[in-house]
């Protein structure tokens, strides 16, 4: 697996700045991570309010306005601690863990309920991934990596913009991913006398990343697919073979294996699931009070809810390449007002992955950086392949766990190639500043596009103020509902109740009316007829830029039954003048 790696790889190919590698090179390194986590933070919090709050992302969050408010907390299925007369979530939906609802919980106690202690949990979790990559480049390759890798990262666009507004609790998860294979690094280098402590933690991380998302077991399962490649590469990277037998083979392997993962005592191999146990026992819980049902959810059936057939993997191998090649170039946010990339990156990826990968081989001064190379590839692999199958549709999103493998790639091969062509061409030049010079020549064209794409983001953000679902408009009608006393107004469909409570801390809770709208279910029997009954019912209609007649027609439906007409009351429009929201009053 990961090979940790001293701080220096061979005296011929380790980076040699004009910094050298004394006091005064680590003060720079060490300023630059620092300079890295500031700007990532800078780039995320600045207009932090805007893209307007999502549903997705405040539905992650009311459970802890409502225990911070005494209020009774929604529990899925029924089923929570309850405790001192409170009753606490153990998860808010089948695949949906309470991660972030706890995190937050402390940010709302200190900042109030408000978009920014929302958005603060995930940003912090970024600006630690930032500093993880350092940690991580340093270990498994060089100093020069781990920063080159931490700058990448806090410039890269879909890092900054999907950290920002968090709806799929993405950054705490790369922070996770990192932190277990840090501590891994550490058991295998038995630094502390304690090994035993680090796979506790590994298992620990594990399973908060459970508690986060179910969907984390399919992340973890791409790590034994990846070692099952890294085996294969050091069978085909032996001299010899092809002349081992079956028998051999699997000998080979089984030695590799317990060097891998060299456990002194059954009960240090047996340690991670202590700490697995303690990290994911929300889910367990859950799972035994309700006799395994969301573990159904994640059989994963031929086709999802959503017409995904899993079956045809080409055509969906083909929509998970499309996905990684837009998270490269940051093309995923039209929602901010337009569509930006750095066209660059893709390329500048692919070519950094095949030519340290040829270098770990090619160079004997680099091949201890060979295994943490193959493995890291292994695991994007694996992830690609697994995001191929999915219980809804497969997500770009998702690919999000990948990072910062693509950055790790590129700063390897800068470092590490740079000063190969110095020392082949024979520079007359010191070969510090030959690499220094290559360095900055592909580093700097990849960082300004980036840098280019984050403000032209922003740009569109202030124009917009967000649009569609994460359209600004969602404060100014969370606002006029509040003003006007509408405490219980009626959603014609989903996307506006959570966010609005968080808005209003609570003071408005829509009433969702599932099933008459554009997102099509069972629907609320006792709600419709709640609102029939009602002398003079607020209902909120978002406004469908593809159909907006649909949700009119649905509504004056809904109404006919009690002999009344729905009155427009008020429209809240995106900054362009689109609708967004349309609020009717019930007349006779």
């Amino acid at each position: 697996m990961l090979t940790e790696q001293p701080s220096r790889v061979g005296a011929e190919l380790a980076l040699e700045t004009p910094l050298g590698e004394g006091s005064l090179g680590r003060w720079v390194a060490r300023g630059a991570v620092a300079l890295a986590i500031v700007l990532f933070g800078a780039l995320c919090l600045y207009q932090y309010h805007l893209p307007g709050l999502h549903y997705d992302e405040a539905f992650d969050v009311v459970p802890a306005l409502q225990i911070l408010r005494g209020d009774p907390v929604t529990l899925p299925r029924g089923v929570g601690i309850h405790l001192f007369g409170r009753s606490f979530p153990v998860m808010l939906g089948d695949t949906w863990g309470i991660v972030s609802t706890y995190a937050v919980l402390p940010l709302f106690w200190l900042l109030d309920v408000d978009v920014l202690a929302i958005r603060l949990w995930p940003i912090l979790a970024g600006m630690l991934a930032v500093f993880l990559t350092y940690l991580i480049g340093r270990r498994i390759y060089h100093r020069w990596v781990g920063v080159g890798a931490a700058l990448l990262l806090s410039m890269f666009p879909s890092y900054v913009f999907w950290t920002r507004v968090g709806i799929s609790a993405i950054a705490h998860l790369v922070a996770i991913m990192l932190g277990i294979m840090l501590a891994y690094l550490a058991w295998r280098g038995r630094e502390t006398r304690g090994g035993t402590r680090w796979l506790v933690l590994i298992g620990l991380l594990a399973g908060i990343g459970l508690a986060t998302r179910l969907l984390f077991g399919w992340l973890l399962l791409a790590v034994p697919i990846a070692y099952a490649i890294l085996v294969l590469a050091d069978w085909l990277s032996e001299d010899r073979h092809a002349a081992y037998s079956v028998r051999d083979t699997v000998e080979l392997a089984i030695d590799r294996l317990k060097r891998d993962l060299p456990f002194r005592s059954k009960r240090e191999a047996l340690s991670p699931l202590a700490g697995a146990a303690v990290g994911a026992f929300p889910v367990l819980y859950y799972n035994v009070v309700t006799r395994g049902s969301s573990l159904g959810q994640l059989a994963n059936p031929s086709q999802t809810g959503q017409g995904v057939d899993n079956p045809t993997l080409w055509d969906n191998l083909e929509t998970v390449a499309d996905g990684l090649r837009t998270l490269l170039n940051g093309g995923s946010f039209w929602f901010y007002g337009g569509i930006f990339t750095n066209p660059l990156y893709p390329w500048v990826v692919a070519v950094s992955a095949v030519g340290l990968l040829v270098l770990v081989h090619r160079v004997p001064e680099l091949r201890r950086c060979r295994r943490s190379t193959v493995f890291l590839l292994g695991f994007a692999f694996a992830v690609l392949l697994l995001s191929c199958f999915t219980v809804s549709i497969p997500e770009s999103t998702r690919l999000l766990i990948l990072l910062p493998i693509p950055q790790l790639l590129t700063a390897g091969f800068a470092v590490f190639g740079s000063r190969w062509l110095a020392r082949k061409l024979r520079s007359r030049l010191r070969p510090a500043l030959t690499a220094t010079v290559v360095v900055t020549l592909l580093f700097v064209p990849l960082i300004a596009r980036d840098l280019w794409v984050d403000a032209r983001y922003h740009r569109a953000l202030a124009r917009s103020g967000g649009r569609s679902d994460f359209s600004s408009a969602i404060y100014d009608l969370a606002a006029y509902l509040d003003e006007h006393g509408i405490t219980r107004p009626y959603a014609l469909d989903r996307g506006v109740k959570w966010n609005i409570m968080i808005l209003t801390q609570g003071r408005v809770e829509p009433l969702e009316i599932a099933g008459t709208g554009a997102e099509s279910g069972s629907g609320s029997e006792a709600t419709v007829q709640d609102l029939l009954a009602a002398p003079d019912p607020v209902i909120l209609v978002r406004a469908e830029a593809g159909n907006p007649s649909h949700q009119l027609a649905s509504l004056e439906q809904l109404v006919s039954a009690s002999g009344r007409t729905p009155r427009l009351e008020h429209t809240f429009t995106q900054r362009d003048g689109t609708p967004v929201f349309h609020v009717f009053r019930v007349g006779e």
